[in-house]
């Protein structure tokens, strides 16, 4: 799922890239451009952390389950 995220990203910077690159005569649509690519990255990085917190939560709460099953264990529960 990250991994998709990013390349969407990469996709989307590549083609506003693309696109101000073209326009570089026009210094507005630059400026458009330049603040349209760091949207696109913001937006993808904020994403990808979003999905890594979630996945922190769950290995933690694994290994929360985990430690709690080897203290039964330990005790003979």
């Amino acid at each position: 799922m990250r991994r998709r995220k990013i390349s969407i990203a990469a996709v989307a910077l590549t083609l506003l890239l693309g696109a101000c690159s073209s326009n570089r005569t026009q210094d507005a649509s630059l400026k458009q451009g330049a603040k349209d690519v760091g949207r696109a990255v913001g937006t993808a990085a904020r994403e990808v952390g979003q999905e890594a917190k979630k996945v922190g939560k769950m290995v933690g709460e694994a290994a929360k389950e985990g430690g709690q099953a080897f203290k039964e264990a330990v005790k003979g529960d």
